[in-house]
C-alpha cells in the first residue's frame, strides 16, 4: 500500500507499508521510568496484542535523486531460522504479516523504480523491521549508499551479537557491510544543536532522536508543497519522519516512549525535543508505525502538541 503527498513540488514523499505487525501494547508504550529492565519485563509479560500496525518506509523524491528512509521488513521474516538464535524474544513481542509482493524491492518495481535508481538509503536504525529490506536492495544494487549514525553503528554495527539480541538481523546484513557513517555537525536545526544536511540544497536533514536505541536518527524534510489555505504561496510543508522515536502521535502527545528501549529518560527527552520543534515550526509528523500516517500525509495534517 502506498500513500503520497500531493504532487505540487519538487520534493515529495510516498509512504509504503511492507506488511503489518502486531506488538504487545506494553511494548508500544509505557510511561517513562528510570528502570528499563522493569519496562522490558512488563512488555514480555503482556499477553495482549495491538491492532495491526504498518511497517512503514518513506520514498523521498528530490531533485538530487530518490532516497529511502528505512527499508521495512523482509518477506522472509516468517521463514524458519530467519532470526538470529539469540533473538529469543522476537516471537513473543511481535507478529508480522507480510507477503512476497510487500517487500520493498517489489514495491519499488511496481513504481518502475529499480534499486540502482536510488540515490541512497537512510536507516533510522538497524532493527529488523526497518532494515529488513536491506538484503534484497543490496543484492540488486551493491553500491547503494546506506547511511547510519556513528553512535548507532558503534552500538549495533560493531557488535553484531548484541545487535541480534536487540532486534536486528546481522545474519542478513550485506556481506562486509560498510555503511556511510554519519557524524552530526555543529549546525543547529530548531531545538537540535547538531544536524547533518543530506542534500546540497539543505532540504533533507538528519537529526538525532536517540532513546529507542542509541544513535537512532530521524529526518526533517522541507518540501516545495504549499500549505493548504496559504494564498501567498510562501508557506511550504515541513515533514518530520521520526522512525521509532514514537510509534504514534497519541504517544508523542502523552510523552510515552516505547516499552523496550534501554534508555527511557533519553527517549523521553527526544519526545520533548520533537514537540518543541513542532511548537517552533508548522510540521507534519509521520510515524512509521502509526495507522493514521497515510491520512496525515495525504491531508498534510499539521501536528500541534499538547502539554502533558
Amino acid at each position: 500500500m502506498a500513500s503520497k503527498s500531493r504532487l505540487d513540488g519538487d520534493v515529495q514523499l510516498t509512504f509504503l507499508t511492507t506488511g503489518t505487525v502486531r506488538i504487545r501494547p506494553s511494548m508500544r508504550s509505557q510511561p517513562a521510568g528510570k528502570f528499563a529492565i522493569l519496562r522490558r519485563l512488563r512488555s514480555l509479560c503482556d499477553r495482549r496484542w495491538t491492532q495491526p500496525l504498518p511497517v512503514g518506509v518513506f520514498l523521498i523524491r528530490h531533485p538530487e535523486g530518490l532516497f529511502l528512509f528505512d527499508t521495512g521488513q523482509s518477506p522472509c521474516c516468517n521463514n524458519p531460522n530467519y532470526f538470529p538464535r539469540l533473538a529469543l524474544f522476537n516471537s513473543l513481542l511481535s507478529e508480522f504479516t507480510i507477503e512476497s509482493q510487500d517487500g520493498i524491492v517489489e514495491q519499488l518495481r511496481k513504481m518502475d523504480i529499480k534499486p540502482t535508481d536510488l540515490k541512497g538509503v537512510i536507516l533510522s536504525h538497524l532493527h529488523n523491521d526497518h532494515a529488513g529490506g536491506l538484503e534484497d536492495l543490496i543484492s540488486e544494487a551493491p553500491d547503494l549508499p546506506i547511511y547510519v549514525s556513528r553512535e548507532h553503528w558503534k552500538a549495533f554495527g560493531e557488535h553484531p551479537l548484541f545487535a541480534g539480541m536487540e532486534g536486528a538481523t546481522p545474519n542478513h546484513w550485506p556481506k562486509e557491510f560498510a555503511p556511510k557513517v554519519v557524524d552530526l555537525q555543529d549546525k543547529p536545526l530548531g531545538p537540535w544543536k547538531q544536524s547533518y544536511p543530506l542534500t546540497e540544497d539543505e532540504k533533507i536533514w538528519i537529526v538525532d532522536t536517540s532513546g529507542h536505541v542509541p544513535g537512532h536518527i530521524s529526518l526533517v524534510v522541507y518540501s516545495d508543497e504549499i500549505m493548504d489555505g496559504d494564498s501567498s504561496g510562501k508557506r511550504c510543508v515541513t515533514y518530520f519522519l521520526p522512525g521509532d522515536a514514537t510509534y504514534g502521535l497519541d504517544l508523542l502527545d502523552k510523552e510515552e516512549p516505547d516499552g523496550i528501549n534501554d534508555d527511557p529518560m533519553r527517549a523521553l527527552q527526544t519526545l520533548k525535543t520533537i514537540k518543541q520543534f513542532a511548537r517552533e515550526t508548522e510540521v507534519v509528523i509521520l510515524p512509521s508505525h502509526d495507522p493514521n500516517t497515510p491520512q496525515i500525509l495525504a491531508e498534510r495534517q499539521t501536528y500541534r502538541p499538547t502539554d502533558c
